[in-house]
């Protein structure tokens, strides 16, 4: 699955929530560029049908089925990608759900599921991985050797501008970039990059919201390019952050959203 070019060559990545959509995308773009992929999806079936065409088109990968926003599954996470690969140096942090509703209409447990997987789990797979690089980089830095390890949060122009009938998940991808932005000044003397990417792509998340023809044309009308773009659009960002021509890029929210975000 090799593109010739293979900036990710030897890399350990995870992708959260990468059995289909933008996560999906993301994982197959990273093994043409000679990754070894950790597929999570919380849909067994779809992680391991992810891995199994990574693998059939002559990349690495496996699946992994652990719910994100835990301690625990980000630690069991990262076990499972040590124990398939032997490293990890990229986390990308996509897993998400929508639970949309008017403020006056969203319930505790709308809230909670939508702050849980986007923002605890991120946070949790993060922790995980940082108590991992923090003991290499230390004795890499000892050495005299730098080696950057990456994150990538998924954000949202929800989370840069607000949405109407999406407090919880704006709130939880305005603290991703909280989360991002923080985590870029704690861990850049590890050579650490932590970056974030808000796309805009036509995924099955989105679908739904487009159901009602007049909503559908005003939610188009906002991006200057006319349309959503595709996974397979947003995935090159992703391989770019995760890649050494990145390493000297931290803290950004990169948009890629067809000028949604002006």
């Amino acid at each position: 699955m090799a593109s010739g070019v293979s900036r990710l060559k030897e890399k350990g990545c995870i992708v959260t929530g990468a059995g289909a959509g933008i996560g999906l995308a993301v994982a197959r773009a990273f093994a043409s560029e000679g990754a070894s992929v950790l597929v999570n999806d919380i849909d067994e079936d779809a992680a391991a049908r992810a891995a199994a065409s990574i693998v059939s088109d002559g990349g690495r990968a496996v699946s992994n089925a652990a719910p994100i926003g835990s301690v625990d599954s980000a630690d069991a996470l990262l076990e499972e990608a040590l124990s398939a690969f032997g490293t990890v140096d990229v986390l990308v942090n996509n897993a998400g759900v929508l639970r949309d509703r008017m403020l006056h209409n969203m319930s505790e447990e709308d809230w909670d599921t939508v702050l849980n997987v986007h923002l605890k789990g991120t946070w949790a797979c993060g922790r995980a991985l940082v108590r991992h690089w923090r003991p290499l980089a230390k004795a890499e830095a000892e050495e005299g050797r730098v080696l950057h390890r990456k994150i990538i949060n998924v954000a949202s122009a929800s989370g840069l501008m607000g949405a109407a009938g999406q407090s919880n998940y704006a709130a939880a991808k305005m603290g991703v970039v909280g989360l991002t932005k923080t985590w870029a000044k704690e861990l850049g003397r590890l050579a650490i990059n932590v970056n974030a990417i808000a796309p805009a792509a036509l995924t099955n998340m989105i679908e739904p919201l487009l159901k009602d023809p007049d909503m559908a044309e005003k939610r188009l009308a906002r991006f200057a390019l006319g349309r959503y773009g595709t996974p397979e659009e947003i995935a090159p960002t992703f391989v770019f952050l995760a890649s050494k021509d990145a390493d000297y890029i931290t803290g950004q929210v990169l948009c890629v959203d067809g000028g949604l975000v002006i």
